[in-house]
């Protein structure tokens, strides 16, 4: 377990700390982690899903760069309108993105034009929907002499909200785990690795409280909780996937943790859910 424990975690540390410290230090350090998380993670999300594909589609190897610059079309116009360089009317414009699917697939001359349509749908609400929503969990605006304000504290506490339920359920479940919790998906996850995820979660949401503050200690006991089930539900969700086609991992990119999907499961999840929450709630 030493040696298994060892292989995950200097690569998940340094990974964790190059995304935070990037998220924390200014708007355009964050814009640019985001977009290559953006480009990571649908790169990989393409790649597992290619075998789908009839060998009649002509834009098969093309799926995935389309879907990539919708996503960071759509996380950039969010980031714009947050940084107030484009005003809200013109967010009216990222659903035409649905429509651009529909009209990319006349030119596929694949026999699975629905099967094709679905795909590139699942990819970009998948992955682009919580990278869009993180523009709403940091604080971007403009102040009186037009220099940009930013925040990334609350963003950065929620993904390590998310980020200790992983840690909580590892070891909880290696020690203690018994009980499967899903095991027709995930048997080697365990209602005691749940129960351990969810408790280190709410201690992170009370160090958050008086280390990062922010917001009432109420709100961030609620997005504790609401990070782990979002957690486990995103972790659930890609072992889905992963089953559904056969496949351990959805890549090799970061060494103990597979690929960057089996990386940001649980985020990708999440994060829609939390930042729904900090808005009806503050906004």
């Amino acid at each position: 377990m030493l040696d298994s424990l060892r292989k995950r975690l200097i690569p998940g540390v340094s990974f964790a700390l190059i995304i935070g410290g990037a998220i924390y230090f200014t708007a355009w350090s964050f814009a640019i982690i985001i977009m290559l998380i953006i480009l990571f993670c649908t790169r990989e999300f393409f790649n597992i899903i290619q075998s789908l594909r009839d060998d009649e589609d002509v834009l098969a190897p093309y799926h995935g760069y389309m879907v990539t610059t919708l996503i960071c079309l759509i996380f950039l116009g969010g980031f714009c309108q947050e940084i107030g360089w484009l005003t809200n009317r013109w967010l009216c414009l990222l659903p035409l993105t649905f429509l651009f699917i529909l009209f990319w697939e006349l030119f596929s001359k694949s026999s699975k034009p629905l099967l094709n349509i679905g795909l590139n749908i699942i990819g970009l609400l998948y992955i682009g929907m919580p990278m869009f929503m993180t523009n709403y969990i940091a604080v971007i605006n403009k102040t009186s002499t037009g220099s940009l304000n930013y925040d990334g504290s609350l963003l950065l506490g929620a993904l390590l909200l998310v980020m200790l339920n992983d840690v909580g359920a590892y070891f909880m479940g290696n020690w203690f785990g018994k009980r499967p919790l899903f095991s027709r998906i995930s048997p080697k996850k365990t209602i005691e690795g749940t129960i351990g995820g969810y408790l280190v979660t709410m201690v992170g949401g009370l160090l958050g409280f008086y280390l990062i503050k922010k917001m009432p200690l109420l709100d961030w006991l609620v997005v504790s909780i609401l990070a782990s089930t979002g957690a486990i539900i995103g972790d659930l969700v890609e072992s889905l996937f992963k089953r559904s086609l056969q496949i351990k991992d959805s890549g090799s990119a970061i060494p103990g943790h597979g690929g960057f999907l089996d990386r940001f499961d649980a985020i990708l999840y999440s994060l829609p859910i939390i930042a729904a929450y900090f808005i009806l709630r503050f906004q």
